[in-house]
């Protein structure tokens, strides 16, 4: 089961609660986030911080990020980190993060629509340190403190793969950032879209255009939407898009991504240097058509 959380912040925060396997959440992205997480496991939930065991972000940007130190504190020893392997290839090898495009026609007004209205205390501004900005000028920001309880996703683990909570499988979606993935979980049809997907109060959704790659955002969700069927889908920001039959359709572009012939059904998008997921399981090579 998904838990939005509420009160954390710019970015949305989801807590996956299973009863056999534990909790996980995904995108904490402030310390006030981290205390939404606390306040809701312990007094909604009924449940310890050590319940939780894996702490993941869609991609590798401060405001989905920025609380997972302050709230691994307070988790047990155990809890693990769950990145994308271009993410390592960061924080060890100083690779720079994706870089952004559309910041004035995307990112204002995500920031105006959903980013400034999810502020309800300052803790929503206070983040671990500034690592996950993706400006130049804080490039040189590579260090996390808990660089010791990350996991990598690396080779048979991408570009789709069990995590070991319920049903749920990890899928990259490069499009925002290189390194973005989505949760699915197929058996409830929920997926967590991190930035990929936003919400309007309208109760649909649109493509994210502050991305990496706006093509390659359109190529990820062509595939998500030819390869499952989901009944909600939780935005990176933005209200929940929720529909009894397919949530995709109340995403604008769902027709042109239909239409675009990108996707095979059973085929799922991997990162730009061309995996791709098909009905076998296995990964292959296909070059990316412009």
């Amino acid at each position: 089961m998904v838990h939005p959380i509420p009160g954390s912040g710019i970015a949305q925060t989801y807590l996956i609660s299973d009863e056999k396997d534990g909790l996980m959440v995904v995108d904490c992205g402030s310390v006030g986030a981290a205390r939404a997480v606390e306040d809701f496991c312990v007094h909604t939930l009924k449940r310890s911080l050590m319940a939780i065991r894996i702490i993941a972000a869609t991609h590798f940007h401060i405001d989905h990020i920025g609380g997972i130190a302050a709230l691994l504190a307070k988790c047990s020893p155990k809890t693990t980190v769950l990145f994308h392997p271009l993410v390592g290839a960061y924080l060890k090898a100083g690779r720079p993060l994706s870089p952004m495009r559309h910041w004035v026609t995307g990112l204002v007004p995500t920031l105006i629509v959903s980013g400034f209205f999810g502020i309800r205390k300052w803790s929503n501004l206070a983040f671990d340190g500034p690592v996950g900005v993706p400006l130049p000028l804080f490039q040189d920001l590579q260090s996390v403190s808990y660089a010791d309880r990350i996991q990598y996703l690396e080779g048979k683990h991408l570009p789709r793969s069990r995590i070991g909570i319920g049903g749920w499988v990890v899928i990259a979606a490069p499009g925002h950032t290189e390194e973005s993935v989505v949760f699915y979980n197929e058996a409830s049809r929920e997926l967590i879209a991190g930035d990929l997907i936003l919400g309007r109060k309208d109760g649909r959704g649109y493509l994210n255009r502050f991305c990496w790659d706006e093509g390659q955002t359109k190529r990820t969700f062509a595939a998500l939407a030819a390869s499952i069927r989901v009944r909600v889908i939780y935005p990176g920001h933005g209200p929940v898009i929720w529909s009894a039959e397919n949530a995709f359709r109340k995403v604008d572009g769902f027709g042109e991504a239909l239409a675009r012939g990108d996707s095979r059904e059973g085929g799922i998008c991997g990162s730009r240097n061309g995996l791709r997921h098909g009905r076998s399981g296995r990964c292959r090579r296909r070059k990316w058509r412009r």
